[in-house]
């Protein structure tokens, strides 16, 4: 990542939009920093202070994994919802076509 102008491009691993594949790497990414920095806040080598901005960087990579799955989650919900609501709308419109096709029936009998 080269610097010009005080901005940071942005990486090339990171897509403009983040898809699914996006959102793998990133947890992959995330569990690798939570290894490294479990490993140093549990070493006994880590002086307290090390220990202490280690934690912080345990919890942060913690919050963003789970800010990950959570969005995951609500895509999967939202497409069960289309889908229900996709059902729903065919089913209700057999139901009126079978109701009409009963109406018409009752009235060629009448």
């Amino acid at each position: 990542m080269e610097q010009t102008s005080g901005e940071v491009e942005p990486s090339p691993h990171v897509a403009d939009t983040v898809d699914g594949t996006t959102r793998e790497w990133l947890i992959k990414q995330l569990r690798r920093v939570l290894e490294i920095a479990l490993d140093r806040v549990e070493s006994p080598k880590t002086p307290p202070n090390d220990r202490i901005k280690w934690c912080r960087v345990v919890i942060a990579a913690g919050q963003a994994t789970n800010s990950i799955l959570h969005d995951v989650d609500i895509e999967a919900l939202k497409e069960q919802v289309n889908e229900l609501r996709e059902m729903t709308e065919e089913r209700f419109e057999d139901e009126q076509d079978s109701d009409q096709e009963s109406d018409s029936a009752n009235q060629e009998a009448a």
